[in-house]
């Protein structure tokens, strides 16, 4: 999975240790200097790593995959504060998958933010990484802090987040402000130190510190999504220490919350027309005419279930207009769910019959069986954003933006209106760490465009690539999230996996095309 939310709704390697779990260090002992003198205990850190069987939180997150040999676990200690390096301290969680222990390391980023590298892993290299990138490299997952298994930052309940995501209430400045207030407030009381420090500019730093550990000179990076934003902080931050970088699914770091919610709004409303267009020309949904006819056709139904929501197979979780947005949204992503959006949309059409639905809101949302969740994402989603993001403009211009992006998409535009006035109600001081970036000095760095992505549209990849001194746009034409994956085809993956694994550069101006 390589992306996780949109902004309004939000191991044994080779086995070379043995089954007592006997450490592996770097063969080379080499010293890297902090750039400052006070980081430098953690700087002369060296990763060990060591079989996963006993990690019992990787195992679950990882569904028991990391007990096979090419899983490994190890951590890498960092200041909770670096502008206090002397006090308290925080672990981060890293898992790699490896081949061989000869492979030189890849660390990569799934997206969100709050997404868990960790638990992506097993995914990630069945059907992202090509062969030939899994032969070259050791894919390195690190949950950034504040995420997943590295000091995750806690909220809500589980019955909480439940009651968040059915999200009853009409959307309206005076609710996205009381919610976020109180999310916030419950962030503070149950983790207060990770709710002030989960800012993506100290999880690129922690990133410089993996580094080291690691025993490399450069960093080799592959982000997607919100992966791009921290790969982008990173090379901005630590020019001569950046490897191989592949953006893939860029933002534009200087993109404001307005910028960003208003641009993934219309990002989502083109792709459910798309999908639309498609699915009333074979009679697989219950509505008529054009794709956008169709649309304004799906935006009464779903706010019908403001006053009736579905039953679903759970009869104390009904079927409400947040979650059918929250699932219709998720199968967006990717044209291979357009088929599967059809069905369970039919379904609640015709059947009164919300199941499948929220079955796969649920499944968007990482929710378990038990009614549990597998990692942290909602709470860490709210929280990093808060940080990263400042309020932009007064309320009377959100209430303006909120009116135009109702006119002007049908569809989407409620739910994306009041991202400034979500932040303004955060407890906790925004750190404004989303600015333009350059990364001067740094070797060339691959950006990844997608001419209709949903979640970062293609406008960010340009800006990203514009902004970076050696940044290269690689465009790829299709209605996908992202651009690479195994299954993306041999332009896609032949452009990246040369760069990444040879240093070569596609030719300017390259276009590819999806399978």
């Amino acid at each position: 999975m390589r992306s996780l939310k949109v902004l309004a709704l939000g191991s044994v390697s080779a086995l070379l240790l043995t089954a007592c779990g006997n450490a592996q260090t770097p063969e080379a002992e080499e010293t890297f200097e902090a750039p400052e003198p006070q980081l430098q205990t953690f700087y002369d850190q060296r990763v060990e790593w060591r079989s996963c069987a006993s990690n019992q939180d990787v195992l679950r997150v990882t569904e028991e995959r990391a007990k096979e040999r090419r899983f490994k676990c190890a951590t890498v200690r960092v200041p909770l504060d670096y502008a206090d390096p002397a006090g308290p301290t925080i672990d981060l969680e890293m898992v790699q998958y490896s081949t061989s222990r000869n492979n030189k390391p890849l660390v990569y980023n799934p997206g969100g933010p709050g997404g868990s590298a960790i638990s992506s892993l097993p995914s990630m290299v069945d059907w992202i990484f090509s062969e030939d990138l899994l032969g070259e490299y050791s894919i390195v997952a690190v949950d950034p802090r504040g995420v997943g298994l590295s000091a995750p930052v806690e909220c809500l309940t589980p019955e909480e987040i439940d009651e968040a995501r059915a999200l009853t209430s009409e959307v309206t400045i005076e609710t996205v402000r009381k919610e976020s207030k109180e999310l916030g407030e419950k962030c503070l009381q149950k983790s207060p130190d990770m709710t002030k420090h989960s800012d993506s500019m100290s999880a690129a730093r922690d990133l410089d510190i993996v580094r080291a550990a690691m025993g490399q000179e450069s960093l080799d990076y592959l982000g997607f999504s919100y992966g791009t934003f921290l790969g982008a902080l990173y090379a901005d931050t630590f020019p001569g220490n950046v490897g191989r970088f592949v953006l893939d699914g860029a933002m534009d770091p200087a993109a404001t919350v307005d910028e960003v919610s208003e641009l993934q709004a219309k990002g989502f409303e083109d792709a459910a027309e798309h999908w639309l267009d498609q699915a009333v020309a074979s009679g697989s949904v219950p509505l008529t005419g054009s794709g956008a006819e169709a649309k304004l056709q799906l935006r009464d139904w779903l706010e019908s279930l403001e006053d009736r929501p579905l039953p679903t197979a759970d009869p104390n979780r009904p079927l409400t207009r947040a979650l059918a947005t929250s699932s219709i949204v998720s199968l967006l992503y990717d044209t291979e769910s357009y088929g599967l959006a059809s069905a369970a949309l039919t379904q609640a059409m015709q059947q009164q019959d919300g199941s499948m639905l929220l079955q796969i809101a649920d499944l968007y949302a990482d929710r378990q069986a038990d009614g549990t969740y597998l990692t942290n994402t909602f709470d860490a989603f709210n929280a990093v954003n808060s940080l990263d993001y400042k309020a932009d403009g007064v309320e009377q211009d959100w209430i303006k933006r909120s009116d135009t992006l109702k006119a002007d998409l049908p569809l989407m535009g409620s739910d994306f209106g009041f991202a400034s006035a979500m932040i303004e109600a955060w407890p906790v001081e925004s750190r404004d760490n989303r600015k333009p970036v350059k990364a001067e000095g740094a070797p060339p760095i691959l950006v990844v465009g997608v001419t209709h992505d949903p979640a970062t549209p293609y406008v960010w990849a340009e800006a990203l690539a514009d902004q970076l001194e050696s940044g290269h746009l690689l465009t790829v034409d299709g209605w996908e999230h992202c651009g690479y994956s195994r299954s993306a085809g041999d332009c896609v993956v032949q452009a990246v996996d040369n760069f990444l694994i040879d240093g070569e550069l596609p030719e300017g101006g390259l276009t590819c095309q999806l399978d």
